[in-house]
């Protein structure tokens, strides 16, 4: 009984085997192979990293930066706007002295009231200066007589049944700087002795010319005419009364006629 050939070193010996191994045995020498390894792997190459540290590196500086400039702003802004609102204190000069005494408040200015124009008298004859509602406006106002009673210039015209027609003659002037437009009857009152007052009436007398309807007068210029009442036969004439702007004008005028 053989043992198959064992190879042999580059000495010509063969290494002891195990009892029993009938496996192939490794050559040496020449024919020696080394167990292979697995074939290196390629460097990995992080170029996604270097691209988002390349980009993210400048923008947290540039976001640092900014956030510190807008810091460093409103802390400046905040300072001078406390510096101009902060009040500053001033110490008194000068103590009051102890035995001064305390200022006393302005007594408050009560509104004058406007004194009211009392109504001016005068006779038959007699002129008047009334104020008109303008401060321009002032029409001298003369009563030049009184015709008690007047005749009616048209037969168709006669008063009615126990009353009379009586008249008065007025001289207007202006003496004032305004323009006098108004109707003069409108302002005009006769009263009697029993304190009872007329309006004027629409007659027309012989006596003269009736001054009816709107009058424009302008500054230094007149007129001269009748006013005309209806009044009862047995009214005993006492006043009349005139005013300007239609009667609305605060000063009245008062001629006695009796």
């Amino acid at each position: 009984m053989g043992y198959p050939s064992q190879p042999q070193d580059p000495y010509g010996q063969q290494p002891p085997q195990p009892y029993g191994y009938s496996g192939p045995q490794p050559t040496h020498g020449y024919g020696y192979q080394p167990p292979t390894s697995p074939a290196p792997q390629p460097p990995r190459r992080n170029t996604g990293l270097i691209i988002l540290l390349a980009v993210g590196i400048p923008l947290l500086l540039l976001g640092g930066c900014a956030a510190v400039g807008l810091a460093l702003f409103d802390s400046s802004k905040d300072r001078v706007v406390t510096e101009a609102d902060s009040p500053v204190a001033r110490m008194p000069s000068k103590q009051p002295e102890e035995n001064q005494p305390p200022a006393t408040e302005p007594a408050q200015q009560q509104p004058q009231e406007q004194p009211k124009q009392e109504s001016s008298t005068a006779t038959v004859g007699g002129s008047i200066t009334l104020q008109g509602s303008d401060p321009g406006l002032q029409v001298s106002v003369t009563v030049n007589q009184l015709v008690n009673p007047a005749n009616p210039a048209q037969d168709f015209m006669k008063p009615k049944t126990g009353s009379k027609i009586v008249a008065v003659q007025v001289t207007l002037a202006n003496v004032g700087r305004a323009v006098y437009s108004d109707a003069p009857t409108n302002g005009a009152l006769l009263i009697d002795g029993e304190g009872q007052q007329y309006r004027s009436s629409f007659h027309d007398v012989r006596e003269g010319q009736s001054l009816s309807g709107m009058v424009t007068i302008n500054t230094g210029d007149s007129r001269k005419g009748m006013i005309v009442f209806e009044v009862p036969e047995g009214a005993k004439l006492a006043k009349l009364q005139f005013a300007l702007n239609s009667g609305f004008a605060d000063q009245k005028g008062e001629w006695t006629l009796s």
